[in-house]
């Protein structure tokens, strides 16, 4: 008898963006699980028939990152439990961090009820960290005991250190983002301009986004001669990108939605054993701890640079956060205890307990 726990990945997601990879490379890994997809792009190319097919093999139906519009439709063609991992919420994005709707408008609230409504109808919810859990329960209702934690997993295998034998001419410190608000990176070109005498020192940022053509003109406007935009980078050039960082940059931002993740980025600098400086939340001492494993600061461009300087400079210091950052990922995040955490979730769901 085949004593498997089955379970059906189903929705209109990308099975390639980082944090559903990470799962189901994770879940390849594991014995005594058998995976199925159903992806589809919308309810009118939802196929009835096969997803029956499928829905009777699965133990558990599993909504993955951002499918939050096709959860509600899935769960009233089930009897079996369900599990939704919506990572973000986007009546936070959309309000409080892009601000491109009013707080108080008809917008709003609709954006609060897609949230509302998948988060409310499935058997059990996954949250990125405790902060993220808390807001899930204090924002939309959700019960503490049907909300349990797995955080942003990296594939370590991918996302592994290379000793850079190449000369360098520079100090490079780097970031790399969707140029969104919470990433903060006028803090980081505006320390940058403070750096601006340290000629040995050069900013790479990779990546575009919502902030990044307002960003290159601050950059130009402020004569940043020491920042390279070097622009979107393919997924595969990334960890040889990063492994020329000898100091990462997380996230510096102001808005609600900074206190409450752990951004794919600190997790992939961490796997590559590189000494990361980011803001100082409450969700990153979750599991990191300020001057062993990451640098915390407050998000200004002030203690920005004097992180920067003290690491520079430090070079031992530097050397030692990257290696605690590494041996944290290897025992707590890589892609094969990110995907138990999930089985262990089910199997709970699945029993009627909780966590």
């Amino acid at each position: 008898m085949n004593s498997s726990l089955h379970i059906l990945f189903v929705g209109n997601y990308d099975p390639d963006y980082n944090r559903n990879k990470i799962i189901l490379l994770g879940l390849e890994n594991l014995n005594d699980v058998e995976v199925k997809e159903y992806v589809f792009e919308s309810k009118r190319k939802f196929n009835k028939t096969h997803f029956q097919k499928l829905e009777t093999w699965a133990d558990v139906l599993f909504f993955p990152s951002f499918t939050h519009a096709i959860v509600r439709f899935i769960c009233k063609q089930t009897e079996k439990p369900t599990i939704f991992d919506p990572l973000i919420s986007r009546y936070l994005t959309k309000v409080f961090d892009y601000k491109q709707v009013g707080k108080y408008s008809i917008r709003a609230l609709k954006n609060y009820y897609k949230d509302k409504i998948p988060m409310r109808c499935v058997s059990h919810l996954i949250a990125d960290t405790d902060a993220h859990r808390q807001y899930y329960h204090q924002t939309f209702g959700v019960p503490l005991s049907t909300i349990s934690v797995i955080p942003v997993g990296v594939d370590t295998d991918f996302f592994s250190p290379i000793v850079n034998t190449n000369l360098k001419k520079s100090f490079i410190v780097g970031f790399y983002g969707g140029f969104i608000p919470l990433q903060g990176v006028s803090v980081i070109l505006d320390a940058a301009k403070l750096l601006l005498e340290h000629a040995d020192i050069e900013f790479r940022l990779i990546g575009t986004g919502f902030e990044f053509d307002k960003m290159k003109s601050k950059a130009t406007n402020e004569h940043l001669t020491n920042v390279s935009f070097l622009g979107w980078k393919n997924y595969t050039e990334l960890p040889a990108e990063l492994n020329k960082f000898d100091i990462c940059l997380g996230i510096f931002g102001t808005t609600p939605k900074t206190e409450l993740v752990i951004p794919n980025k600190i997790f992939h600098y961490a796997s590559l054993a590189k000494p990361i400086i980011t803001k100082n939340t409450q969700a990153i001492k979750e599991w990191f701890v300020a001057d062993t494993d990451i640098v915390l600061i407050k998000s200004s461009a002030i203690a920005l640079t004097n992180a920067i300087l003290k690491l520079k400079k430090d070079t031992i210091l530097s050397k030692n956060i990257g290696e605690n950052a590494k041996k944290l990922i290897d025992e707590n995040f890589t892609a094969k205890k990110t995907a138990a955490k999930l089985v262990t979730i089910s199997k709970q769901v699945l029993s009627n307990e909780h966590l």
